[in-house]
This record gives structure tokens, C-alpha cells and sequence, in this order.
């Protein structure tokens, strides 16, 4: 039933200062949200507002930061209170919520219809807008057409509020820096004598005065709360001392019951490859990152608030409700694990943080900063200062991690406060089992040693010199726009290039050499071994298992019905497809290893999200293979057949090609097509390709010194790696 608004006694005026006393805002808050009464600094900051005063509100996850800005919506008559926004999940999240609670409320984005967009605008152009709240990105505001709007609804006395929500993205010393909340600084001058509330969880004292500087925050109160999550339980375990880290984290969330949950990776492939693992594991879940259409994104959205799903496996936050936040890679900063670990028990119930950390981990992102900061020619004095703070930020995760300290201790005192000894009360591992963590340090030391990664036990603090790519991916950063130097881009096997990037500070054509001879090195290495005993491979992590290719035959398999569905229901066999392509994924990077195996799969599968149904009948309906590939071919038949069905097979005698025809399975074929088969050259390993260019280098060299005159070359096309 939806609910009215509240009338209020002494609500009767309309104006900006008209204020509402304790008892009329308690009321508000029984009636929507059905609360007893307001918790820490929330009345303070909303008779602020009321009273038309700029405020400045730090608290932390779940301490009711919303309710700053949706009371005093509730509480005038007349008029809308614009939320910013960094998070169309968050928005959705939120309007859902506020709907069911009979409040008026909608959002803003790219995600939506051009008829729900034009009934907002419509609403928004009245006289009397039926909205209290509206949310949106700052991306929106930034538009002059959408500035024209708000200054249109603000000349008629209709803006109430401007809440700016995750304000820390405002600064560039946060972690979350975003630069299109930069432009929210224009709003003062467009909207002025509108109050501004600006809201966050995660701010150091530097962050701070930026946000208040940057939004132009006239005398605004400041209400700072102690970022103590008591009712979250702080743990860390070691993926190096697992036998199976997957079943692990399968075990953990099974043990927990029927819970909601959060899995938080840092590439897009982990998560696809992460939801695999837990489902095959009876885990209801599902992956959610930017990568995924909009349409299937609201899906997953929908399903997991309704609790059809228990597992989110994502890349961004969002959510309420959740009982367990696991963290699969070690983030980037203490603030950006805070505000992400801060997800679960926002209802103050308890709840559990579980951070998986491993030397894989660590040393791919102290290659990926390094590497970023190595592609940097020239740097202001202040993106160094950036830099050499984001490598402070990654050094005090790994001393979380690293460190037999209690946990709950380091994050407090990273954001400068003061923890008595008994504040913890055995409410992290370190605190609750502290022999048992020195133990697993003792072991972890143990093996970084091991396996010559570093001649201490902190893996990452060792190195110096390194700095920080200034685009991280972050949780309310834009994955659209991901750095190119990306975490999918590394290979398991490539040490050498690992050590060489974080460690030496060369030119950009040596440091290329080197690479490419570290690789070299890496192949050879490789092919060695598994030709010395290719039993191996069997308990090889990096490896492909027939269960591996399983799982991603099944995903294929999945996003071929999808894309079914998109397109109208071709007629397509959908089982034979899906071994069709991921057998072209085996081919292709079959002996890389797992990551460049793991990316090709991921690859065809958001290739299928987006395709057209020719596109889709060309590369199923048609094929030629060479005469090694199809001895290949034959051998998996009644595995892995190719997708053409009732096809006639010809061979050819005068150049031993075999060419296969056949009818695609969409509906209307398109017309064949009578082209020669032709021989394709074999993909050369990559030490080949690096040996042949040297000899063309040389060839090249010696005619040039033989011909002076310049004589004129045949040009000789390259070969590219597939």
C-alpha cells in the first residue's frame, strides 16, 4: 500500500529556512522508514539542511548517510532534492527501495526508455512536479541541456536540495577520483542559495578540505563519525596456502547459509570465470560489471535483490542487506577496500569481511602500477605526489594484509584515529586467532621465499621506486574508459617481464628487447618442460582441464541463447556452436595457459552480447580448414564437432585442400559463395617469429649497404600472432 505523505503541523510554510523540530522529523522517519529514531549525526545534518545551511557529512558505510537528504525530502511540501550519484546500480538500488516505500522517486540514464525519460522531463516541466527526489551521474549535470532544466526548476522556487553522494570523487587525492565530479563545482554559481549536502564515507583530512574547497561549501557544518564497523567480522586468508581457493570460497559461502553476498574482482574475465566456478559448485550466482549490456545488468540487479540469486560477483558496489563481502584480489587502497568491505551489515547486523590474498595478486599489480608508470614521458610535481600516494595506498593494503597486527586497528588508524587496545574485541583473525595467523605468515614467508619472489616476507614493500597508475580502476570509477594496461593483459608465465618493469628504469626501445627476450626465454622454458614429462600438465595450475573447457563450453552455450533470444529465435544448434567456438578458443591459446585461454573465452562471449545475425551466420554457417586441422578435427568428432550439420565434404586432389560446405542454421541461409580454398600458413611459436624478424632485419640490412642507390624491395607482409 503505498503510503502519503505525512501532514505535518507546523510544515505549513514553504520557504528555504523553514525549519522542523525534532519531534515532526522523528515522525517522518516512523512513518516511511519505520525507524525509532535517528542514529549518530543524521538530525543534525538535516535540520542543517532544512535551515538552508551548506553541510559537509562524514560517515561511515551504513551509518545512514541516505536518510540525510530523503527526510528533508519528505519534509517540504513543494519542490525535489536532486541526488548526484556516481553508480547506476546505487541509483536503482535506491529508487527500487524508495518506491516500495511509497515515495516518489526516479532516476536518470542511459540505461533507460526514451518514454520513461520523457515522463520524468514532462513531471520535472510542471508547475507542481509530483518527484521528491530525483537521482542522477554527474556525467548528466555536466550537459548544458540538463543545466538549463535545473536552472529552469530552480528560478521557480522548486529546488530544495542538492545532495552530492560518494563526494570523495570530487578530489584528486581520493581514491576514487573522478573527474566529471570536478565539474560539480559549477553548480553554485548556476543554482545559487541552494544548500549543499555533500556526503562520504571514505575521506582523510586532505580529501576533505578538497571536497569542501572544490564544491564551494559556504560555512558548512562539518559532522565527522567514527568509521568503526563494530558488527563486521575482519578476516584474511592466504590463496598460497590453499589447496583450491574456488572450493574454499564455495565452502564459506555455503556454511553461511542463505545469505546475500558480494564477490569483488578486479577484471571482468575473473568474474565471468569466478561465477562459473561457484555455480558449478551449487552456489546461486551471477557476474555484474560493466562489460555486460545494460539489459542483462538490471537482470542480475533484479534477481539479486529479490534474492533469486545469493551471490553477485562484480566490479562495482552496490547493494544492501549483505551478509558477506569477499574481496578475490587485494584492492588497490585501505579507503577503496573500507568503502567495499563497508557494504555488508549496513542494517548493523552481523556480518563478515573476507579478503583472499595471494603473491600472484600482489605482483601483477605491482606490475600493472609500474608498467603505467613507466609509459609516462613527462609528470607535473603533482601527479608524482598522486603517484608516489597511491603507492602508499597499495603498501598499507599489504601490510594489512601481511601484517599479525589487529586489522580493525590498521584501517581505523589509517583514517587518523585514535584505537584503545580493547576496542577490536576479538573481532578479526588476527585478534581471535593470533597463533594461529603468525603461523599462516610463518608459512606464507616461507613460500615467497620459495619461489624467489622477494628475501622478506613482505612481497610487495621490498621494491621501490615504483609508481601508480593515476587511472585506476576503482568502485565508482567509469570501466568504460579502463586503462589500456589492463590486469587481463598479463600472463601467468611472464616473470621475467614482471621483474624487469618494476625493477629497472630503461629506455622504452630497451625495456621493448628486453621484454621480448624475457619471453623468448619464458616459451622456451615452457615447451621444455612439457616435453620432458607432459604428465605433468595433470597437476600444472596453469593447465587447461577438460573441466575447464566444460565450464566455458556451457557459458558459450548460454550466451548463444541470449543472443537466440536478441535476434529473434534463430534456428540455431546451440550445443554444437558452443564446442565449435570454444574449440576455436583451445586452438588458438590452448597452450598459452589459462589466461589467455580464460580472455579468449570471455571475449566470443561479450562478441555474442553484441552480434548481428550475419555476423553470427558467417563465422557458423562457413569454414575451411587445412589438411593438419582436420586430422585434428576428426579425432574430436563425437566430442567436439564443428557447428555444420548436414554438410557434404570435397576433397580436392590437385592442392589436398579439404573444403567443407554446409547450410548455416539461421532460418533464410545466406547465397554460398564459390571462393578457391586457400593454404594457410602455420602460426609460427613465438621464439620463430622473433628469430625470423631478426633474419629479415638482417637481409633488409645487408641489401641496403649492397645497393646504394636505393633499389627498390618487394614489400613483405607481417605476420600477426594470433
Amino acid at each position: 500500500m503505498k503510503k502519503s505523505t505525512l501532514p505535518l503541523q507546523n510544515a505549513s510554510g514553504t520557504g528555504k529556512n523553514q525549519n522542523l523540530g525534532k519531534e515532526a522529523l522523528v515522525k517522518l522517519l516512523r512513518w516511511h522508514f519505520g525507524y525509532p529514531e535517528f542514529r549518530g549525526k543524521q538530525l543534525e545534518a538535516i535540520q542543517a539542511v532544512l535551515s538552508g545551511r551548506d553541510c559537509f557529512c562524514l560517515m561511515p558505510t551504513g551509518g545512514g548517510k541516505s536518510m540525510c537528504y530523503q527526510i528533508p525530502a519528505l519534509a517540504k511540501k513543494t519542490g525535489i532534492v536532486l541526488v548526484v550519484c556516481p553508480l547506476i546500480a546505487l541509483m536503482e538500488n535506491q529508487v527500487m527501495a524508495l518506491k516500495e516505500k511509497g515515495i516518489a522517486a526516479e532516476y536518470l540514464s542511459s540505461t533507460q526508455t526514451t518514454q520513461v525519460k520523457n515522463k520524468i522531463h514532462e513531471d520535472l516541466d510542471s508547475g507542481k512536479p509530483s518527484l521528491r527526489l530525483l537521482y542522477v551521474t554527474p556525467e548528466l549535470i555536466a550537459t548544458s541541456g540538463f543545466m538549463t532544466k535545473l536552472t529552469k526548476i530552480h528560478s521557480r522556487g522548486l529546488l530544495n536540495l542538492i545532495a552530492i553522494d560518494e563526494a570523495h570523487c570530487i578530489s584528486s587525492w581520493g581514491h576514487d577520483f573522478r573527474p566529471s565530479y570536478r565539474k560539480l563545482s559549477s553548480l553554485r554559481s548556476h543554482l545559487p542559495g541552494v544548500p549543499t549536502l555533500a556526503l562520504t564515507a571514505t575521506a582523510v583530512p586532505k580529501v576533505q578540505k578538497d571536497v569542501i574547497e572544490s564544491l564551494c561549501l559556504q560555512n558548512p557544518l562539518v559532522l565527522k563519525s567514527s568509521f568503526n564497523r563494530p558488527n563486521i567480522y575482519y578476516e584474511v586468508r592466504y590463496k598460497d596456502l590453499l589447496h583450491d581457493v574456488y572450493a574454499d570460497l564455495s565452502d564459506v559461502l555455503k556454511s553461511s547459509g542463505d545469505i546475500c553476498a558480494i564477490v569483488y574482482c578486479l577484471e571482468r574475465t575473473m568474474c565471468d570465470d569466478l561465477s562459473v566456478h561457484l555455480s558449478q559448485n551449487g552456489i546461486s550466482c551471477a557476474a555484474y560489471h560493466a562489460g555486460l549490456n545494460d539489459k542483462l545488468r538490471s537482470l542480475v540487479l533484479d534477481n539479486w535483490i529479490s534474492s533469486k540469486i545469493q551471490v553477485v560477483v562484480a566490479t562495482v558496489a552496490f547493494g544492501k542487506d549483505v551478509r558477506i563481502v569477499c574481496h578475490f584480489n587485494i584492492p588497490k587502497s585501505m579507503e577503496g577496500f573500507y568503502q567495499e568491505s563497508g557494504r555488508a551489515g549496513r542494517d548493523q547486523l552481523p556480518s563478515r569481511s573476507l579478503l583472499y590474498y595471494g603473491i600472484e595478486d600482489c605482483k601483477r599489480m605491482k606490475f600493472i602500477l609500474s608498467n603505467a608508470e613507466n609509459k609516462k614521458s613527462k609528470a607535473s610535481n603533482s601527479q608524482e605526489e598522486l603517484s608516489k600516494k597511491s603507492l602508499t595506498d597499495f603498501q598499507q593494503m599489504v601490510e594489512y594484509c601481511e601484517g599479525s597486527g589487529c586489522r580493525r586497528k590498521k584501517i581505523l588508524q589509517n583514517f587518523g584515529e585514535k584505537v584503545p587496545a580493547s576496542l577490536c574485541s576479538k573481532t578479526c583473525d588476527a585478534c581471535k586467532h593470533p597463533n594461529l595467523v603468525a603461523k599462516y605468515l610463518e608459512e606464507l614467508t616461507t613460500a615467497c621465499i620459495v619461489r624467489q619472489k622477494a628475501g622478506s616476507s613482505q612481497i610487495f614493500l621490498g621494491s621501490s621506486s615504483s609508481k601508480v597508475n593515476e587511472h585506476q580502476s576503482s568502485e565508482f570509477w567509469n570501466r568504460d574508459d579502463e586503462a589500456s594496461c589492463s590486469e587481463e593483459d598479463i600472463s601467468d608465465s611472464d616473470d621475467d617481464v614482471v621483474d624487469l618493469a618494476a625493477v629497472k628504469s630503461l629506455t622504452r626501445s630497451k625495456l621493448i628487447d628486453e621484454k621480448l627476450e624475457a619471453l623468448q626465454r619464458a616459451e622456451e622454458k615452457y615447451y621444455q618442460k612439457t616435453s620432458s614429462d607432459k604428465q605433468k600438465d595433470k597437476l600444472n595450475k596453469n593447465a587447461i582441464s577438460d573441466t575447464l573447457r566444460e565450464a566455458s563450453k556451457q557459458r558459450l552455450e548460454n550466451a548463444i541463447k541470449q543472443a537466440q533470444q536478441r535476434l529473434g529465435n534463430l534456428k540455431i544448434e546451440v550445443d554444437k556452436s558452443a564446442s565449435f567456438l570454444e574449440n576455436e578458443c583451445y586452438k588458438k591459446y590452448g597452450k598459452t595457459g589459462k589466461s589467455f585461454y580464460y580472455s579468449q573465452v570471455a571475449s566470443t562471449v561479450r562478441w555474442l552480447s553484441t552480434v548481428n545475425s550475419t555476423d553470427l551466420t558467417d563465422r557458423l554457417g562457413t569454414m575451411s580448414v587445412s589438411p593438419s586441422e582436420n586430422s585434428l578435427l576428426e579425432t574430436e568428432t563425437s566430442a567436439r564437432q564443428s557447428p555444420l550439420v548436414d554438410g557434404a565434404t570435397e576433397i580436392t586432389r590437385n592442392d589436398l585442400h579439404v573444403s567443407v560446405r554446409s547450410e548455416a542454421y539461421v532460418a533464410v541461409s545466406p547465397p554460398e559463395r564459390d571462393s578457391p580454398s586457400t593454404m594457410l600458413p602455420p602460426i609460427p611459436s613465438f621464439s620463430e617469429f622473433i628469430n625470423s624478424k631478426k633474419i629479415k632485419d638482417n637481409r633488409s640490412s645487408a641489401s641496403e649497404k649492397q645497393s646504394p642507390n636505393g633499389v627498390k624491395k618487394n614489400p613483405e607482409k607481417r605476420m600477426r600472432l594470433q
